[in-house]
């Protein structure tokens, strides 16, 4: 059913009412804020009427805790560091990009608290082969990756580097490519933190190594990844890799053309297979270093 102009008229002011109900200098309040490529960073801004123009200053002046990120049209929103709850959404609108070319920075970095949720759905982010990261997680209780673009970063496409202080953290990843990175995507907790989490439906491809869980720096036992219909192939070195006292679960996945191993276990390291995977014409070894584990399921 269309909305009244009337309708939509007095829902605007009542979204710029709630952005605008936050004094300069006080702490971020709304609910949600929205940007725009026609944005102005301003004290006010947030309203799609009056939305701000980066991710960083509605994150820092708008949104409050729990709240959200909204993309009215496409543009480039900048990098943005997370100390809290939030999610950035992007439903279709176009081209969301967050761009980091200055060598050693991160795109999205992510230091919120022990039980902080992030959400990122629909964006490009891009580090033009000179930036760090492109998802740097030093913090937080879950983060969720939908229907994301991370390319050309000279460490991660997304690093999972969690603290003691952080504790567990869980990680949901899908329908999203990471391409042409350093690790595609590298899963290394540290201290007594542990990561566990699922891949579906990602291209982790054209990396130096595709996807890698490594606990080797963390003394709690229990990181895992599931790794459903991924697609690890055409990396520099392993398409899939694990390492210390971890466990990599492989279904209806890739490795590929890999220039050594598709699959790399390392010492201590649990990498099993449901059986319904296809790891043939890595270079050197399509499994190195031990044989999958059979697992089965019901």
């Amino acid at each position: 059913m269309l909305k009244s102009p009337s309708l939509i008229a007095a829902t605007t002011c009542v979204a710029l009412a709630v952005v605008l109900s936050t004094p300069v200098g006080a702490a971020p309040s709304a609910n949600r804020a929205w940007v725009s490529g026609h944005g102005v960073d301003q004290a006010g801004c947030g309203a799609p009427a009056s939305p701000c123009r980066t991710f960083q200053y509605a994150h820092d002046n708008v949104v409050a805790s729990g709240g959200e990120i909204d993309v009215l049209d496409p543009a480039g929103y900048g990098p943005i560091t997370i100390t809290k709850a939030l999610s950035i959404v992007n439903d279709g609108v176009g081209v969301a990009g967050v761009q980091q070319g200055t060598s050693g920075q991160n795109a999205i970095t992510i230091n919120a608290g022990s039980g902080d949720e992030v959400l990122l759905r629909g964006l490009e982010i891009e580090g033009l082969g000179t930036g760090a990261n492109g998802v740097d997680l030093v913090s937080a209780f879950r983060l969720t990756i939908v229907n994301c673009a991370i390319r050309r970063f000279t460490s991660g496409g997304v690093m999972l580097m969690p603290s003691s202080a952080s504790g567990g953290v869980t990680v949901s990843i899908s329908n999203t490519t990471l391409w042409s990175n350093g690790y595609g995507l590298l899963a290394y907790p540290q201290g007594s933190a542990t990561v566990q989490g699922t891949i579906s439906n990602v291209e982790a491809t054209g990396n130096f190594e595709g996807v890698y869980i490594d606990g080797s720096a963390s003394s709690a036992a229990g990181s895992y990844l599931v790794a459903n219909e991924v697609n690890a192939s055409k990396n520099w070195y392993d398409g899939f890799g694990a390492n210390g006292s971890v466990t990599l679960a492989l279904t209806r996945s890739l490795a590929v053309g890999n220039g050594y191993h598709g699959v790399f276990l390392g010492a201590g390291a649990v990498v099993g297979s449901y059986g319904d995977n296809r790891i043939w014409n890595n270079i050197q070894s399509n499994v190195y270093g031990g044989s999958l584990t059979a697992f089965s399921g019901n």
